[in-house]
């Protein structure tokens, strides 16, 4: 009679469970006004239920840029620029949840982000998998408002100056020097002074995810100096040895000064599966990260 009662607790249990995790899943994928909801899985997409293409063909064989997406958030800008000029006031921007088949290819999600960011969204919650009670979020890399403009550092303009500095290296190997004009020796100097101040500001923190043989491996960069070309990278087996890593250095004083102590960038090759993505993101912002995605080699 115990024994029964306890097996009836424990269904019961197990079906308020199974309740409650239809529930956060009915309420994440059910688009309310004004919101859109993306499914994704290995076979086709759907945008607020309805499907409009095949993952293979419309994605996996894509170059970056899902068209049909990027087709449908442009018909949803129009409405919210009709709504504008009817209002007299900007339109709420619409709000965006995607839900991404943990078995999904990371270059195919990636494709999936980028043609979002180039929607216009710049921030939307998003499900990998069956953990719809605790959607992540992710906020687009912000862009320079003038990318050109010689005022001001950010980011951005530092990951210019360096590829401008690395084109420059490689042409002062293939040519002679007499051939660098006077108009290149001054962009050198001013990116020279640029990137000085980027490394004084900036921490440049990046974790990529790599397959290796039947594991993974992880490597952590940073730059620990404070100095140009002083990025270190450090290799792991297991993921307990970067956070450990990640721990001591959000303790040491001089990284807490950084401007970007709270960002990392996230790289992943293209065929390693979402599911292997979740629970380090997950671990990621429960140390207080900020999280921006990129592909190794993008």
């Amino acid at each position: 009679m115990y024994f029964r009662h306890l097996i009836n607790l424990f269904l019961c249990s197990l079906v308020f469970l199974l309740l409650a995790c239809h529930s956060d899943e009915k309420e994440f994928m059910t688009p309310k006004p004004g919101e859109i909801v993306v499914d994704v899985n290995v076979n086709e997409y759907s945008l607020n239920g309805t499907v409009i293409g095949k993952t293979a063909a419309d994605i996996s064989n894509n170059d970056l840029l899902i068209e049909s997406l990027v087709d449908e958030f442009q018909k949803i800008r129009m409405v919210e620029a009709k709504e504008t000029l009817r209002k007299g006031i900007p339109a709420d921007e619409s709000k965006a949840r995607i839900h991404i088949d943990e078995n999904l290819p990371y270059g195919d999600f990636y494709k999936v982000l980028a043609s979002f960011g180039f929607g216009g969204f710049s921030s939307f919650q998003y499900v990998i998998g069956s953990d719809f009670k605790e959607p992540l979020v992710m906020n687009m890399p912000e862009r320079s408002k003038a990318p050109f403009s010689e005022e001001g550092i950010n980011p951005f303009r530092c990951n210019q100056a360096r590829f401008r500095r690395g084109i420059d290296e490689l042409l002062e190997k293939t040519s002679h020097k007499e051939n660098l004009t006077d108009e290149i020796m001054d962009r050198r100097i001013k990116d020279t002074e640029l990137l000085i101040e980027c490394a004084r500001r900036y921490i440049n923190l990046s974790l990529s995810i790599n397959f290796k043989g039947e594991g993974f491996s992880y490597a952590l960069g940073l730059n620990e100096t404070g100095l140009i070309d002083g990025e270190k990278f450090y290799t792991y087996e297991n993921l307990d040895d970067v956070w450990k890593f990640i721990e001591d250095i959000r303790l040491r004083p001089r990284m807490q000064d950084k401007e970007d102590r709270d960002l990392i960038v996230v790289t992943l090759e293209n065929d390693i599966l979402v599911k292997n993505l979740a629970p380090v993101v997950k671990k990621l912002k429960s140390f207080g990260y900020k999280v921006h995605l990129a592909i190794l080699g993008g």
